[in-house]
């Protein structure tokens, strides 16, 4: 049963707020800043600085938390938005482009996504404040020149790695947007949620075709997302634009069963890519953090004749990712060809690859599990220290708070994620499998994702780098050991 949360009399009140965004974002920009601030002039001891806490830490465990809970509103509550206002300006300066037809998918996010999680072990940003400051600040400097020359939304759809990391474990959330009655949008002419709604004298007017009309303006869809038609969270940024564009009060909300995204949307082959490789990715980061790894790294440099870190770890990439993706052909062609299906492996893996979703979120919902609760606690002597730098009266930082770990749980903790991302898959699988009518064709992918979850679970069990805490002696940038 679908439930419409904007009834609720607080939240559709606030969602329908003009300000109800900038309310979101508010706190996030000054947290922003005071990180910024903190990586720049702070102690660089990546424990006790801000920039490197509230980044790796606690943004990441709280985002994949607010996803399973509630939904994408990190992406909705984005200080980066907060640009946009100077990029509406800045467009009068400069030239504007659209987007180029051969990037309006998601393969250059997916290889820059692989470039930025590289780059995370190669220059060690989790110990380093300094550059993880600098990160931030390239953010919003991308966020800004992205929007100032190309369409608003660009950024956020075709080039934010964070973003897209947000949308694809959006799959797995139990809320999304929808509409009350179809035929209203049918007979609406303005199309508003998406094109936007201005307030005249004479009526509403879609703010698409009447940028200059005078009255209040409420903009669309900035990821050009029809309401009527959203069958998925991917791409949708839950900034609730629609939900104040639309003059008739048409658009929700709503509870969901995610299962059925899985297996009634028939995703494009992007987008399960994006899916898949973020998954084989996350493996990569937890199995970079254990010493299987480091051992694996010494033996390759060994045979190698080179200790050029950055030659190894493309290395490890490369094969560990391309023989992810291999293994998914294979085994989506071996599920087609039970199916007595012969339309290539790459439609294949559109067909079976949407059920990685799930699979992809218990990956790094259980690997961030790990490190927010080892270091949950850090976040207020970080803050506090970051304060007193600025002058403010906060108090002495007690730094005991940061070694406050349920320890014993963190594992079985770990492993009910896993199953349960196991038997979302699987419910994905055995679903598309008695769609094509033969049950049996989910039987490869089915062993395939098995394998991987206890492969992942090896991982997970290993001795792990506590990155970012005060419980790992190696939170200073180190290389190989």
């Amino acid at each position: 049963m679908r439930m419409n949360l904007l009834q609720l009399p607080f939240i559709g009140r606030f969602v329908r707020w003009r300000y109800s965004r900038f309310v979101l974002q508010l706190p996030l920009l000054l947290l922003a800043v005071l990180a910024i601030y903190d990586g720049f002039f702070g102690r660089q001891l990546a424990p006790k600085n801000l920039a490197t806490v509230s980044v790796w830490l606690h943004y990441r465990g709280l985002l994949v938390l607010v996803i399973a809970v509630l939904g994408n509103l990190f992406c909705s509550a984005c200080p980066l938005m907060l640009t946009r206002g100077l990029s509406e300006r800045l467009r009068r300066f400069v030239p504007q482009f659209s987007w180029p037809l051969a990037l309006r998918n998601k393969y250059f996010v997916i290889a820059f996504t692989l470039v930025y999680l590289f780059a995370y072990e190669y220059f060690d940003l989790w110990a380093s404040p300094w550059l993880t400051a600098w990160l931030m600040v390239s953010y919003f400097g991308a966020a800004l020149v992205i929007d100032s020359l190309f369409p608003a939304g660009t950024f956020c759809k075709y080039v934010c790695p964070l973003g897209n990391f947000n949308f694809a474990l959006s799959t797995t959330s139990p809320t999304k947007i929808g509409v009350r009655d179809r035929q209203v949008c049918l007979d609406c002419e303005g199309h508003y949620c998406v094109n936007g709604r201005v307030d005249t004298p004479e009526g509403p007017l879609p703010l698409a075709f009447n940028a200059e009309a005078a009255g209040t303006r409420h903009p669309g869809c900035e990821t050009k997302l029809y309401a009527p038609q959203i069958e998925s969270n991917l791409d949708c940024t839950f900034c609730f634009n629609c939900v104040r564009a639309c003059p008739y009060d048409n658009v929700t909300w709503e509870t969901r069963n995610p299962a059925r995204e899985w297996t009634t949307v028939r995703y494009r082959l992007d987008y399960v890519m994006l899916g898949l490789l973020l998954f084989f990715a996350g493996f990569m980061n937890a199995f970079a953090m254990i010493p299987a790894y480091y051992d694996l790294a010494e033996w390759a440099a060994e045979r190698l004749h080179t200790s050029n870190e950055a030659l190894l770890l493309t290395l490890a990439f490369v094969l560990w990712v391309g023989a992810g993706l291999g293994l998914s052909l294979l085994a989506a062609a071996s599920a087609d060809r039970l199916a007595g299906l012969r339309e290539g492996a790459w439609t294949a893996l559109r067909r079976w690859g949407g059920a990685f979703l799930p699979l992809t979120f218990a990956m790094w919902a259980g690997h961030y599990a790990y490190h927010f609760l080892t270091g949950w606690a850090t976040i207020v002597p970080v803050t506090q220290q970051a304060l007193a730098s600025l002058g403010l009266p906060v108090g002495e930082p007690n730094w005991q708070l940061a070694a406050l770990v349920p320890e014993n749980l963190l594992y079985p903790l770990q492993v009910a994620i896993l199953y349960l991302g196991l038997m979302g898959a699987a419910y994905a699988l055995f679903a598309k499998a008695r769609s094509v009518g033969r049950l049996s064709a989910a039987v490869p992918m089915f062993i395939y994702f098995v394998l991987l979850v206890v492969l992942t679970l090896w991982v997970l069990a290993q001795p792990m780098e506590m990155r970012g805490t005060l419980l790992d002696p190696g939170s200073m940038p180190g290389g190989l050991k």
